[in-house]
């Protein structure tokens, strides 16, 4: 609590120039008597702050002083830098900001990283959709949406949104859905239509379970291994653990992985082509092929 106040207390002081004792005091929320020992306390860490008697004085800081390893080290300031930079990833106007904060760090480069969350050539209608959605979390509004699950399924939903989650190159939204009368987690991109309604809530779902809680149980999944050709090694890297990736003297990549026991697992490998061959399980092997019959008898002509 201490250091938070000596942290506004500096700033404070960077904005106005010099302000008296019983303002600052006022401003703080504490007594005359605490804002001198903060003085006192703020000197002898090296911040260059003093109090000046008579007419027209103060608490000051020297002039040309900034932050500058004072309050924050620089890896904490650079924290700083990256955590406003990525608010440009949502279409925040963080510019001016983040150009103050850097001359009062006494940064040259607050510019060597560029954080975008939205799709290719979707920018626009996803910046749009963060927009209303970053809406009705902070004013608290119910949304009214047309989501599409798993199963291909679009159903109407009547939610209570708190929070937005970026996880394995996804955004999800998470909310107190009415329909289920229980949380839910949903992912951004398979919300097909969005209404931010004047209806309001006042709930803080503070007993809202963690993301994890969501993912499958170990019984779900399946133990596989795949051999990939070098034609998709961009792939395999984006895709799967490095751990997991046994690269062969042929250029081929062996991969032993877990990935949920169900269709998704033949759709997902298909996506591959003739460019893997599952080594194990055999059932596998035979889904597969079932599945390719399928797409082929859908096209024969």
């Amino acid at each position: 609590m201490k250091n938070d106040r000596l942290f506004q207390m500096v700033y404070i002081l960077l904005e106005k120039g010099s302000i008296t004792a019983p303002e600052l005091a006022s401003t703080l929320e504490v007594s005359v008597r605490t804002v001198y020992r903060d003085v006192e306390a703020l000197s002898m860490a090296g911040v260059p702050v003093y109090a000046s008697q008579g007419k027209g004085g103060g608490i000051s800081l020297m002039p040309n002083y900034s932050f500058d390893k004072a309050l924050l080290s620089d890896d904490e300031q650079n924290q700083i830098l990256f955590a406003i930079q990525s608010l440009q990833a949502t279409d925040q106007p963080v510019g001016a900001l983040l150009k103050k904060l850097g001359g009062m760090f006494q940064k040259q480069n607050v510019s060597w990283i560029e954080a975008d969350f939205s799709r290719w050539g979707m920018g626009r209608v996803d910046n749009e959709k963060f927009e209303r959605l970053k809406t009705a979390i902070l004013e608290k509004r119910v949304l009214e949406i047309l989501y599409c699950s798993t199963s291909g399924d679009t159903t109407k939903r009547s939610i209570l949104p708190f929070k937005l989650i970026f996880k394995d190159k996804s955004w999800y939204l998470q909310a107190f859905c009415k329909k289920a009368d229980d949380y839910r987690l949903f992912k951004v991109n398979r919300i097909v239509e969005l209404e931010v309604t004047n209806e309001r809530f006042t709930e803080s779902f503070d007993d809202a379970p963690p993301m994890e809680l969501d993912l499958l149980p170990l019984s779900a999944f399946t133990t596989i291994r795949l051999r990939f050709s070098p034609a998709v090694a961009f792939r395999v890297y984006d895709e799967f653990d490095r751990r997991q990736v046994s690269p062969q003297a042929d250029g081929f990549m062996v991969v032993e992985t877990s990935l949920p026991a169900d269709d998704w697992v033949a759709h997902y490998l298909f996506s591959f082509g003739t460019e893997v061959e599952i080594l194990s399980p055999p059932e596998l092997r035979q889904e597969l092929e079932a599945y390719a019959k399928k797409i082929y008898e859908h096209y024969k002509t």
